[in-house]
């Protein structure tokens, strides 16, 4: 097993960057918590994700922390253990692959590919209250437990789910986008992914998919304006009494109440 912690100088909340190319994402805000810390990992003890972790890097300046981690080179797999399934994700394709299904970019069933199997990066995350989050990846999964001043999410395949946001600025591929709670501005696009809103009182939300379903949850408290668009996925936003609703779909369902 690999593992750094980088721990940020200051006491207090923080804004932080974190660039994972490829992993998952555990974040967790924690109210009696001091000073932020981000802790890299991997089951391998040698091989191209512990090196990543040697190579990865921290800025600090005031309040603000920035960790990145450099992609894993050539064609390489990882592969991660969730529950009874196993994932697996290809970084570069070049040269052959044969016996592969790939969708969105994960690895589910695979034979005589050519490039080195290793664990996923996992980065664990923990932020005092009032703090903000930056998430920059091409297919690392992101959680965040807890509540945010303000976060944001850009990713090419990875999925987010999110606890608890005053502001949420979101986007990906073919990742789905699963929000509890955005109580200011929220914008959240994907191409074929599913945007679920479990509950939003802000007063200004741009939902946008290409193929993938939108679902939203208003509260009464929520004001200005909601627009939701898709082009082949189905809309449902609920509960939208004190806010103006722009609901539009090419060839997909739009419900409104």
């Amino acid at each position: 097993m690999t593992e750094r912690t980088f721990q940020m100088a200051l006491p207090g909340p923080v804004v932080l960057g974190l660039h994972l190319p490829m992993g998952s994402v555990d974040a967790q805000v924690i109210d009696s918590l001091t000073a932020a810390s981000v802790i890299l990992s991997t089951q391998d003890s040698t091989g191209p994700a512990a090196d990543a972790i040697h190579r990865a890097h921290a800025r600090q300046d005031g309040q603000t922390m920035a960790v990145e981690v450099p992609e894993i080179p050539g064609n390489v797999m990882t592969q991660t253990i969730r529950g009874n399934r196993t994932v697996q994700h290809m970084s570069v394709v070049s040269g052959s692959m044969t016996g592969v299904t790939i969708v969105n970019g994960r690895v589910f069933h695979g034979g005589g590919i050519q490039g080195p199997v290793v664990s996923e990066i996992r980065a664990r995350v923990l932020l005092p209250s009032h703090s903000s989050l930056a998430v920059v990846s091409q297919s690392a999964d992101a959680v965040v437990n807890g509540y945010l001043d303000r976060m944001e999410f850009r990713s090419v395949s990875g999925d987010l789910r999110l606890n608890g946001a005053c502001e949420l600025r979101a986007q990906t591929t073919s990742g789905d986008l699963d929000i509890v709670r955005v109580t200011d501005r929220l914008s959240a696009r994907t191409v074929s992914g599913d945007i679920s809103v479990d509950l939003y009182s802000g007063d200004d939300a741009d939902l946008n998919t290409t193929s993938g379903d939108v679902v939203a949850r208003v509260a009464d408290s929520a004001s200005g304006f909601l627009r939701a668009e898709t082009v082949s996925g189905d809309i449902r936003v609920g509960g939208s009494r004190n806010l103006r609703v722009s609901a539009h779909s090419v060839s997909g369902d739009v419900y409104t109440r």
